[in-house]
């Protein structure tokens, strides 16, 4: 359900190089030989920041965790030790999810889960305020969502590709059921434009089945990455800001 771009992405700290060894899943913030392995990963921008945002904001969700759309969950359970229950619900039952269902019907009674994380799943919901009405009925008041969408970006999981949002309409879906709603852009001008160059040739090269030139194209990737980051991060300017590769969203379900 979500949409899923392999990649090998970087990873620093001490704490983390373990972690990795528990996750293997999860992307690395160190350009490291560790990338070279199967299946084949390209370093994309957006899975870097996709993942910095759920790793910095990860204990904001604590008790039952759903991660809703997760497939097999491993992306990003490795960021929830902490957790007392981390469940997974997806339609995709090749995935083997702990529930095998949709965000727009979930089998949970109300008020029965304590945190929910909903990644780049919203754009592949087509009753997506549906999904958004079920996710603030199973959580429990007070409980955090954590989601992110795509915005600027080609389509993926056609055909079941139907939305982009904006902070705006964003806003508007999530204000009836939710309050304290904090939106970011996630990248501006410059990093959305290297996502999308690094996307087209991981597409029209189709270097996941490429794995000699998949690696060394990851190698430019990276740097193209770093290049992008250092120009986004000293324009401030309001043109700049009206680029992004997508958005992060962080809302409490209403008391």
């Amino acid at each position: 359900m979500e949409c899923r771009m392999w990649n090998a992405e970087c990873r620093e700290s001490p704490k983390t190089q373990i972690q990795n060894q528990k996750y293997p899943h999860i992307p690395h913030t160190t350009f490291d030989r560790r990338m070279y392995t199967f299946p084949m990963r390209v370093f994309q921008p957006d899975r870097y920041l996709l993942s910095r945002f759920v790793e910095k904001n990860a204990k904001l969700l604590t008790g039952h965790l759903l991660d809703v759309g997760g497939q097999d969950g491993k992306r990003y359970r490795g960021y929830f030790d902490h957790v007392k229950k981390y469940t997974v619900l997806d339609p995709g039952k090749e995935y083997k999810p702990d529930i095998v269902a949709s965000a727009e019907a979930m089998p949970l009674p109300d008020a029965s889960i304590d945190s929910i994380l909903c990644t780049e799943v919203l754009m592949d919901v087509f009753e997506v305020k549906k999904a958004i009405s079920e996710m603030a009925r199973v959580l429990k008041s007070g409980g955090h969502l954590l989601a992110t969408v795509s915005f600027m970006g080609p389509l993926c999981d056609e055909p079941h590709h139907y939305w982009r949002f904006t902070p705006y309409s964003l806003k508007k879906l999530l204000a009836p059921f939710f309050e304290e709603i904090r939106i970011e852009h996630r990248g501006g001008f410059r990093l959305q434009r290297a996502q999308n160059w690094i996307r087209y040739w991981i597409n029209r090269l189709g270097l996941y089945k490429r794995p000699l030139l998949g690696r060394l194209f990851s190698l430019v990737s990276f740097i193209r990455f770093k290049l992008a980051s250092w120009g986004d991060a000293h324009d401030k300017s309001n043109a700049n800001k009206g680029f992004a590769i997508g958005y992060n969203i962080i809302a409490k379900r209403k008391r």
